[in-house]
């Protein structure tokens, strides 16, 4: 080991093993030819990264990400129903017809995938230089 990677490592632990767990110890070292103490702080940095409770680890990043995410996948639900019912009773206001928003919004997410379909189409068609871009 040089000196540059000793030098990371400026705190000592001492922990107290069994006999057993020395022995299955060595025997992962022996197998990725690591000192025994390379596989004590992986084991030991994975655990930490595991613990949801400790903020900055990975999993609590993860588990705030998703939270995060599901909110804001909750308020497009809300704000999409609002505002097809708002478009839904305008619409009925002008025309003096009924118009059911559960139905504009579901003919507006077949028209999106439709949509999506052919934009994907259609950039497939230009990445594969089929088709020039507009100017």
């Amino acid at each position: 080991m040089s000196d540059n990677s000793k030098s990371q490592f400026t705190n000592r632990l001492t922990v107290h093993i069994t006999g057993a767990m020395d022995d299955r110890l060595e025997q992962i070292a022996n197998q990725r030819n690591e000192p025994k103490a390379e596989v004590v702080r992986t084991a030991l940095r994975v655990y930490l990264d595991e613990q949801e409770d400790l903020i900055g680890s990975r999993k609590h990043f993860s588990k705030a990400f998703q939270r995060r995410m599901d909110y804001q996948e909750w308020m497009l639900v809300v704000i999409l129903q609002l505002i097809s019912h708002s478009f839904g009773m305008l619409l009925s206001e002008i025309s003096h017809k009924h118009f059911d928003s559960r139905m504009l919004l579901e003919y507006a997410l077949k028209q999106a995938k439709v949509d999506q379909d052919h934009l994907h189409t259609r950039l497939l068609e230009v990445l594969a230089g089929k088709h020039e871009p507009p100017a």
